[in-house]
C-alpha cells in the first residue's frame, strides 16, 4: 500500500511540530510539506496533490477556508482542521471536512480524527482505481480523453480576491491602473480589482518588464505595441497589443525613452 501525502498548515510553529510528531508514529502517512501560512498551503498542495491535509483555520492574510477555495475540487485532500476556536466547527462540516480537532486535543482524538480519514481515502482510492480502469479499457477501444496539466511558475503575482487566491503569470500582465482606492490588474479579457496603491503594487512586480509610465499606469513592456510622442515632446500615446491605448505623463518620460532604445 502506498503511504498516504499528508500537508501540515498552521502559522504556531509548536502546533505545526506536534502534529509533525503524531503524525510520525504512524508508517503509513509520509508529510510532504510543513507549512506556516496559507500561500505555503495552496503551493504545496498544488506542487505534491496531498490525500490529507492538517489545517489551521485563523491565520494572518488567508485563513484556512480561503485556502480551500482557492483549490480546484479535483486536488481537494480529506482535510481535519486543527483549530483554537469552535465557533467554525458548522461551516467546517459544510465544506466537508473529515474532522475539526479543537486545540488542546488529546493524542486519541487525533489519532482516531486520522483513522476516519484513512478510511474515507481508502474508499476514495478505489473509487479512483475504477474509474482508471475505464479509461483504460476505453484506450484499448480507440476512445481517450484530453488531459489538461496546468503548469506552474514562480514568476507570477499572487492576487486575492474574493475568498479565492489565484496566481497570476507576470508575463499574461498587459497592464495596471489606478482605481480610486484600489488597483485593476488587466489580464486578456478580465481584470481583478484590488484594495492597494499603484507604488505599493510596483514594489512587488519586476521592472523590467514592468514599467511605471503615468501616476495611474504601469504597462508590460512584453505587451506593447507602439510609442508616438506628442507634440510637446515629453509626453507619449502607448499603445499595447491588445489594443488599449494610454498615454504617458512628463514625470515618467526618461522611462519612456529607455523603452524606446530597447
Amino acid at each position: 500500500m502506498e503511504k498516504i501525502k499528508a500537508v501540515i498548515v498552521d502559522d504556531e510553529l509548536e502546533a505545526r511540530e506536534g502534529v509533525a510528531w503524531l503524525l510520525a508514529k504512524d508508517q503509513q502517512v509520509d508529510i510532504v510539506a510543513v507549512c506556516a501560512n496559507g500561500i505555503e498551503a495552496i503551493q504545496a498542495i498544488r506542487e505534491y496533490h496531498p490525500e490529507l491535509l492538517f489545517l489551521d483555520i485563523q491565520m494572518p492574510q488567508i485563513n484556512g477556508f480561503e485556502v480551500l477555495n482557492s483549490i480546484s475540487a479535483e486536488y481537494l485532500p480529506a482535510v481535519i482542521f486543527t483549530t483554537a476556536y469552535d465557533e467554525y466547527t458548522l461551516k467546517a462540516f459544510e465544506v466537508h471536512a473529515v474532522d475539526y480537532l479543537l486545540k488542546p486535543f488529546t493524542d486519541e482524538r487525533f489519532y482516531a480524527a486520522l483513522s476516519h480519514a484513512k478510511q474515507i481515502i481508502e474508499r476514495k482510492n478505489t473509487s479512483n482505481q475504477q474509474v482508471a480502469g475505464f479509461i483504460q479499457s476505453q484506450l484499448k477501444t480507440g476512445q481517450s480523453n484530453q488531459i489538461v496539466s496546468e503548469s506552474s511558475t514562480s514568476e507570477r503575482l499572487t492576487v486575492k480576491v474574493d475568498g479565492k487566491v489565484y496566481f497570476v503569470p507576470f508575463q499574461e500582465i498587459s497592464w495596471i491602473e489606478a482605481y480610486d482606492y484600489y488597483v485593476k490588474i488587466h489580464v486578456a479579457d478580465r481584470f481583478y480589482l484590488l484594495r492597494d496603491s499603484l507604488k505599493r503594487m510596483e514594489t512587488r512586480l519586476p521592472s523590467p518588464p514592468f514599467v511605471r509610465v503615468h501616476k495611474s499606469s504601469i504597462i508590460n513592456q512584453r505587451h506593447l505595441q507602439e510609442i508616438a510622442p506628442q507634440q510637446n515632446g515629453n509626453e507619449y500615446h502607448i499603445t499595447l497589443m491588445n489594443g488599449q491605448q494610454l498615454n504617458s505623463s512628463r514625470s515618467y518620460r526618461d522611462q519612456i525613452k529607455t523603452l524606446m532604445n530597447n
